[in-house]
């Protein structure tokens, strides 16, 4: 299967008919250069230019919108569209086949040559004329004579770049003669978004940004910066003339222009872009139209980076590290990954037993700390042993120093005895919330999240602990936080809304897990608790 392919049409409406025959063809990448009738002859002349501003555009939007169904990473390449300079065509990824419409079959080697600048020209050209049929066309409707200026302006959060972030910066090229400034969101911003800890760091936000804009249109000026408010340089820069919105940030772009105003600069023309419907809502929960909140949504129980290699832990049972803040709902997880045949091993009830007398922790315990912190029969108060090592980060470090050890050693000595008596299982699930910190994660082939917003795990601690507000916001910021957690997991959950919500971000793990694992975990034993 080619993993990326590259349209040449003269006429946009053959891209329709083409794709239903060949999707299947194609893995991931597929550019669509636009090249009208009325250039075929420029392309013979690298040298000749014709007048700026003239512009020959179908809509961008439509035609966006008609390729979404083919669920493929669609770049349209608009250098074909300006006729200021002659077309080029500078893909990022190295084309493999060409398809091209009958209007270029005469001289298909020749023109690529002309067109392309890198090393896609290595490849297979494609016959289109058989897949044609003027009968059945799409009406594309075409713009003459597009107003353009010097300088465009845009921003946006430019999360994992979807169809809507296509057609905005699109239009801002398709706008622009010279230079386009995009503000990518950063800082405090990107907290009001929802699963805004899985929006990608800023810094490949700003890479994706500019190969996109690179690769459709590689003869303008493109500056990609980080913003931490919604003005970013909009509101000192007097070189910029025209600023592109989606239809839904309209008003800030009145609230940009007021304050330019202010500074004694002139207010941009606002060109606005209507927002992209969403036909494929997943769940009730998405949003109605394209949007980066619903990718992130959809990436919920799926792999998110690649497990570390653990040459040190045998295949099979494979272990499953499965963590999160305090109030996250991992148990409420655990249980359910119970019921689809996971072995469960819970670090709660091991830290509970290596604190019992004769125990290995137990003699270090009061070493360290001292009779005072025994119950009258000889067993550890933790209560007491809390309120001193709390108060105190040092003692807080020495005793996790004997208690954190002595936990994984008996977490080897369970799976241990799992794989000597319970052979049918394949899959273990070590439920623990300091997971990282105590660096058990090394025990564990992969590392699966549990998140919820900050102030719904103050919430449910002050319901189910009866914590005060600042008592429960205390104890959350003593942990790690969502942020830190997701980085380090290979799955992440959110238990925010509904239980069939979360357990159908379960079941997506579950049966991933299932098909990319070399054997399947089909045995039910009730005799499965750890």
């Amino acid at each position: 299967m080619t993993k990326t392919a590259l349209i040449v049409v003269t006429r946009p409406h053959a891209v329709l008919q083409y794709l239903p025959k060949i999707k299947n063809c194609i893995k991931n990448n597929l550019y669509i250069f636009l090249l009208p009738e009325n250039k075929l002859a420029m392309t013979s002349n690298q040298t000749r230019k014709l007048g700026s501003g003239a512009r020959f555009a179908p809509s961008i939007i439509q035609l966006y919108k008609d390729t979404l169904q083919f669920n493929l990473d669609v770049r349209i390449l608009l250098s074909g569209l300006r006729e200021s300079l002659v077309p080029k065509i500078a893909t990022s990824k190295r084309v493999e086949v060409v398809y091209m419409d009958s209007n270029l079959n005469k001289d298909k080697q020749g023109l690529l040559s002309t067109l392309i600048t890198n090393k896609s020209l290595d490849c297979d050209f494609i016959t289109t004329s058989e897949m044609e049929d003027d009968s059945n066309r799409q009406n594309y409707q075409t713009t003459e004579s597009l107003k353009v200026y010097n300088n465009v302006v845009l921003g946006g959060t430019f999360d994992r770049l979807h169809t809507g972030h296509k057609i905005l910066l699109s239009e801002a090229v398709l706008h622009c003669q010279k230079k386009i400034t995009v503000g990518v969101t950063d800082s405090e911003m990107l907290k009001t978004k929802k699963l805004w800890e899985l929006i990608e760091p800023t810094e490949v936000r700003i890479k994706n940004v500019r190969e996109f804009l690179q690769e459709i249109e590689p003869r303008l000026e493109y500056e990609v910066v980080s913003i931490s408010d919604m003005y970013g340089p909009t509101k000192d820069d007097p070189t910029f003339e025209m600023i592109v919105v989606s239809a839904e940030t309209v008003r800030g772009s009145a609230k940009v222009n007021e304050v330019r105003v202010q500074n004694g600069l002139n207010q941009l023309e606002v060109h606005s872009v209507p927002l992209l419907p969403e036909n494929h809502k997943d769940d009730e929960i998405e949003e109605d139209k394209v949007s980066s909140g619903n990718n992130r949504l959809r990436l919920l129980g799926t792999i998110l980076q690649p497990p570390l290699q653990r040459p040190n832990l045998s295949v099979k049972p494979y272990i499953i590290g499965l963590t999160g803040g305090i109030a996250s709902g991992k148990t409420a997880v655990s249980e359910y990954l119970q019921t689809l045949g996971a072995h469960v091993i819970n670090a709660d009830k091991l830290g509970h037993e290596v604190y019992q007398v004769g125990k290995p922790a137990y003699q270090n315990i009061l070493t360290e700390f001292g009779d005072s912190v025994c119950c009258d029969d000889g067993s550890i108060n933790r209560s007491a042993l809390g309120s001193i090592v709390f108060e105190d980060k040092d003692k807080l470090l020495k005793l996790n120093s004997i208690v954190w050890p002595a936990i994984r050693d008996l977490l080897n000595e369970r799976i241990k005895h799992f794989v000597e008596n319970h052979g049918t299982h394949n899959i273990i699930v070590f439920e623990a919330a300091l997971l990282l910190q105590a660096k058990w994660d090394d025990c564990c082939h992969e590392v699966w999240t549990c998140i919820v917003p900050p102030e719904e795990a103050i919430e449910r601690m002050a319901k189910r602990d009866g914590l005060s507000e600042e008592r429960a916001r205390q104890r959350l910021d003593s942990q790690m936080s969502n942020v830190e957690q997701v980085r380090a997991a290979n799955v992440v959950f959110c238990t925010l809304w509904t239980k069939a919500y979360t357990r159908k971000q379960v079941d997506r793990a579950w049966i991933e897990l299932q098909q990319r694992l070399p054997f399947t975990n089909t045995a039910q034993d009730d005799d499965h608790n750890s």
